[in-house]
């Protein structure tokens, strides 16, 4: 029996059980012993006996892959796959991405699996397609950048760029898929079908696809699901009002309802101005104006996030080439505005694509209701069978037969439809819609279309801009929450409301004169199994008698009016969007095609061309609580005050929260509890930002009326265990136990330079990474080995648990967490990193503490320091603080071990960063003879003087840049009135700038009185409280510039990686890591010294 099969079987066990904790906990700990000292660059990977009890786990949480009612859609596919076509109501597609949704994400089979699905969905349609309703362009040879585009970087450039046009998608078909190309013709009809034979568009209508009665969409999808459909519909979808077979948008997801699908349309909405940026809140495409306003306010977050990607493009200049101002010079500027804006777009394009694949298609196929993370992924680049690799960014061209597919009007939900008749009143000047014909439609539209010439002053839905051309947070989110709450309509039969009647018959037409094939015959293409009869179709017998008497023979029904009006799907696993069969089918290998195809989304996808910063910022997090989801990291961004943490309008934007709310219920460890469900309010008051010294000292120092998260935060991550942190100090800060710090931080940083130092060939020099490789590990080490005993893994101790960089990524996660989460968008990802990594300190420290007490848990621990640690150097400390304990029961010691978590760990990695602030600031050249002096203070022991030069390096360059509070009651601020409630943003670096209380502020002044040293932000915890910090920093310092020829390395290396941007009007410093993410904290500053 094959481990998948015996994970089955285990399955229906599982359902109802999952694995003890102890035993999930036992597994990682003897893979975590057994595992090599040194990977020499890999990835850690479990034991066998880890992942298969991770497995089972995941099974058992996220459900049964397989059961054997699935077994007649495995037959049917066998037998007819390649004859009579699939059975689709056996649900074979369902049943697979169960299936691969449902095993763990590194399962092999699931892999092997996609591969099988994502060829077999991309081969549904031919690349290129045969067919074409006209003759296309005649085909370029030689693309250039000017030919695409004037607006385009002139060549050569070294990145690659989305024409405004979509030419030279494919490189040998440079026209493919172009805007202002004729549709593709998917399906050559063989129906001869008479038109006078055909009954009346109108009696189609009123028979078979008027709306009867509103029925809420069965999966709780919510109509902002359908208007993010429409800007993906309107991307694709241009139809030519005079010329019906051409399409004036490109076949591709390339946002050209923001940016346009043209020169002329593009260059409208840019600035142009050096920094690659858009006007305010606007767009292109006209044809929204006349949409439900919650897809243009979905638009206008997607403007807003082409500028804030352009900015951090800018700011970060990942290779140095930009310049901050812009260029002067009118050429270089443009060049600079050229490169940065297509960079942006880049990165736009593919936030637009991976809501598509995490948000859209996660609802699509039920993945965000029943809480998995799983996508499928269509871009991954494999190969085939024979060993010929899978193609990709071929290009792609839209089809009549998809475009009829998208028309979802009977989805339009009972808020937008009364919207829809409002904009229709106002259009026809009060004419019963019931009664416009398609040429009164037609030009209506063709005038409404034409708003002002200025894109600068487009509106929509009666909003208002200021004077900046932004449209007010509060309205754009008022929209989106209300559509989140509003359910969209079900598919059905007689489910279009009656207001777009006009558009239907619209449609009908156009699919008539495109001599577009049969549902069956689409169907067939499909290689599903064509309709026997129209009751197959429908078993509705209103439905289906009424479409026989309109088609007499089930092969006559007309492709549109048989997708729209075909039985829908009931949701199941791997079905959320419940559309009718045909449509379920189709729009996945839509998908797979329009996102597989693109070269910008899968070859073209890379950091080099969308920068390192910005390839990773549009990836989806996993553990952000949304399972999977991408638009919530949009909604946090753009509107972070009317998105709170943990709102599922925020985590579930596509499904109604009331609906939400019931799957989430059957989720483990009452999950449900964790998300706030009620409508956001709105807050009580604007930002306000404090950069005096007198005002942020307030907000920093007055705790009674401007609250300090980080207290409640560490309460969240210990869960809320009773914090008494008062016996804590009174040992941690004891003048021996400080005696003792001191020397071994002292002996630490030595040993740490001299093991992780390399030799420079040739010479006497050596390198270290004073950043990653000493102060980051400093307290580390420290609080391992003197404090709590963990267990580091090193040659001494090569049945260690933990490895060095493991621990400095928990103590950063939890530092995070506490002190630098200062937006919604990074909280649940923050406080679910940060809690793992406390619970396994706490689990530890806990073992460590439980066996002081009696001579068994004496005997237990010295067998574990015999099995797994050679460090006794914590037994001191902890004896005297378990000897505080009160109470030999399991919450005193639960009390005791969170203590002194809280009072040490999270404020360990701030001490590492104002460390490495301070030893940057020495090395710099310019202050050569500031380092000396340091060097002699150091030397001889006067840490009045050293702390003088430490705390005026943190004032010039701080460790936090700003700290948020909320009143929790009414003052002042300022001279201006603060709510309760209101945030407050206090910016560091602005105050320790102040002239009025330190004046020359950029200068630095040892003599300073130190009634005016710096704000710093600082909580009094562990390292940081200045009983400590004072006597271990000169210390540290002294070892470190006592190097001989201490000096930065050559080149970038020696530089920390971070860079300044103004957020909400204030300075922030950020830091970027090897991989393009950014962090708060450095982590890299390579030194060399003379040995």
């Amino acid at each position: 029996m094959s481990m998948f099969q015996a994970k089955s079987s285990l399955c229906s066990t599982l359902m109802t059980l999952s694995i003890p904790k102890p035993i999930q906990n036992g597994a990682k700990f003897l893979s975590d012993m057994a595992a090599p000292v040194d990977t020499n660059g890999a990835h850690p990977t479990p034991s066998v006996l880890e992942k298969d009890i991770n497995d089972l786990q995941y099974i058992a949480e996220h459900g049964d892959p397989f059961s054997l009612s699935d077994i007649p859609a495995f037959i049917d596919a066998a037998k007819n796959l390649n004859g009579v076509g699939l059975d689709d109501r056996k649900f074979l597609l369902e049943k697979l991405l169960t299936i691969m949704s449902r095993l763990p994400k590194d399962s092999a089979f699931s892999q092997k699996l996609q591969q099988f699905v994502i060829g077999m969905l991309y081969k549904d349609l031919p690349h290129p397609p045969s067919g074409y309703l006209s003759l296309p362009e005649s085909t370029q040879t030689t693309p250039t950048a000017v030919q695409a585009s004037s607006s385009q970087p002139q060549q050569p450039v070294t990145y690659a760029f989305r024409s405004a046009d979509g030419s030279n998608y494919n490189p040998l078909l440079p026209n493919l898929g172009k805007a202002k190309s004729p549709y593709a013709r998917s399906v050559p009809s063989q129906k001869c079908l008479s038109p006078a034979g055909l009954p009346d568009p109108e009696l189609v209508f009123d028979t078979l696809l008027k709306r009867d009665k509103f029925v809420e969409h069965p999966g709780g999808i919510s109509s902002l699901f359908f208007a993010f459909a429409d800007l993906v519909i309107h991307s694709i979808f241009n139809t030519n009002a005079r010329n019906w077979g051409q399409n004036d948008a490109s076949s591709y997801l390339d946002l050209s309802p923001l940016y346009g699908s043209s020169k002329e349309e593009v260059d409208k909405i840019r600035r142009k101005d050096g920094t690659g940026r858009l006007w305010n809140d606007v767009f292109a495409d006209s044809r929204l104006l006349l949409m439900p306003p919650s897809v243009c306010a979905l638009l206008v977050l997607l403007s807003r996030n082409h500028n804030y990607v352009a900015e951090k493009i800018l700011n970060i200049n990942e290779r140095g080439t930009y310049s901050v101002p812009p260029p002067a010079d009118e050429a270089k500027r443009l060049a600079q505005d050229e490169e940065i804006f297509q960079r942006a777009r880049l990165v736009n394009s593919g936030y637009f694509m991976q809501i598509i694949l995490s948000d859209y298609v996660g609802a699509i196929l039920g993945l965000v209701r029943d809480g998995l993370s799983w996508r499928l992924n269509p871009l991954m680049n494999t190969r085939d069978p024979d060993h010929e690799v899978s193609p990709r960014g071929e290009g792609n061209v839209v089809s009549i037969e998809f475009n009829l597919l998208y028309r979802w009007h009977a989805t339009v939900s009972q808020e937008d439809t009364a919207w829809t008749e409002k904009i229709f009143t106002e259009l026809f000047q009060g004419k019963d819609y019931r009664t416009i014909t398609v040429d009164q439609f037609a030009q209506a539209v063709r005038q409404a279309v034409k708003p002002n010439p200025d894109i600068k002053q487009w509106t929509f839905d009666g909003l208002q801009r200021d004077e900046t051309g932004r449209f007010a947070d509060a309205d754009i989110a008022r929209i989106l929450q209300s559509a989140t709450e509003s359910s969209s309509s079900a598919f059905k039969a007689r489910g279009t409301p009656e207001v777009l009647r006009v558009i239907e018959l619209l449609s009908i037409e156009q699919a008539r004169t495109w001599g577009t094939c049969s549902l069956n015959e689409f169907r067939s293409f499909l290689a599903l199994k064509p309709y026997a009869s129209f009751k197959e179709w429908n078993p509705d017998p209103e439905i289906y008698t009424a479409a026989e008497a309109l088609y007499h023979d089930i092969d006559n029904l007309e492709l549109h009016v048989g997708l729209q009006a075909e039985e829908a799907k009931v949701p199941m696993p791997g079905a959320g969007l419940c559309p009718g069969y045909t449509i379920s089918r189709a729009i996945l290998a839509d998908a797979v095609c329009l996102t597989r195809g693109d070269r910008f989304l899968t070859v073209d996808f890379t950091p080099f061309n969308l920068t390192n910063w910005g390839y990773q910022d549009c990836q989806f997090d996993d553990s952000d609580g949304s399972f999977g989801g991408m638009l919530t990291k949009l909604l946090y961004r753009h509107l972070p005050d009317y998105y709170p943490a943990r709102s599922t309008y925020a985590h579930f934007p596509f499904i109604v929260p009331k609906t939400m709310k019931e799957y989430a219920a059957k989720f483990p460890d009452d999950l449900v509890s964790s998300y706030t469900w009620t409508k956001p309010l709105p807050p009580p008051g604007p930002l306000v930002v404090a950069k005096t010294y007198a005002d942020v000292k307030q907000v920093v120092d007055n705790a009674a009326v401007f609250t300090n998260n980080a207290d409640a935060r560490i309460s969240v991550l210990t869960k809320g265990i009773t914090i008494n942190t008062a016996p804590v100090e009174r040992l941690l800060f004891a003048e021996a136990q400080i005696d003792r710090a001191v020397k071994s931080m002292s002996d630490i940083t030595s040993k740490l330079i001299s093991t992780k130092a390399i030799q420079s060939i040739g010479s006497g020099t050596k390198y270290v990474d004073i950043v990653r490789d000493v102060l980051n590990l400093l307290p580390v080490h420290w609080f391992s080995n003197d404090i709590v005993g963990l267990s580091i893994k090193s040659e001494q101790n090569p049945r260690g648990i933990f490895r060095e960089y493991q621990l400095i990524s928990m103590f950063n996660d939890i530092s995070d967490y506490v002190y630098f989460n200062q937006v919604p968008a990074h909280d649940w990802s923050l406080r679910t990193h940060g809690r793992e990594a406390t619970d396994k300190i706490l689990q530890c420290v806990r073992s460590h503490m439980s066996g002081r007490r009696t001579l068994l848990g004496r005997i237990s621990d010295d067998f574990h320091h015999m099995a797994w640690d050679v460090n006794d150097n914590s037994d001191a400390f902890l004896s005297a603080l378990d000897a505080t304990r009160d109470s030999n029961s399991d919450s005193a010691l639960d009390s005791l071990a969170a203590s002194l978590f809280a009072e040490v760990i999270p404020t360990a990695a701030l001490f590492s960063k104002a460390l490495v602030h301070v030893v940057n600031y020495y090395l710099d050249p310019s202050r050569q003879s500031e380092k000396e002096q340091l060097q002699r203070l150091t030397a001889e022991g006067s840490n009045a003087q050293v702390l003088a030069m430490v705390y005026e390096a943190l004032r010039l360059d701080p460790p936090i840049s700003s700290v948020r509070r909320t009143a929790i009651s009414a003052t002042t601020l300022a001279g201006s009135q603060v709510q309760k409630g209101q945030v407050v943003l206090a910016s560091l670096i602005d105050a320790n700038q102040d002239p009025s209380v330190f004046p020359n502020p950029k200068t630095a002044n040892y003599s300073r009185p130190a009634s005016t040293v710096g704000v710093f932000g600082f909580d009094q915890k562990g390292l940081l409280a200045t009983k400590l910090f004072e006597q271990v920093a000169p210390r540290v310092l002294h070892v470190i510039f006592s190097l001989k020829n201490l000096s930065r390395a050559n080149m970038k290396s020696g530089q920390l990686n971070r860079f300044t941007q103004l957020v909400d009007g204030i300075p922030q410093e950020t830091y970027i890591n090897i991989n393009g993410e950014l962090t708060p904290f450095p982590t890299s500053l390579v030194v060399q010294f003379t040995a």
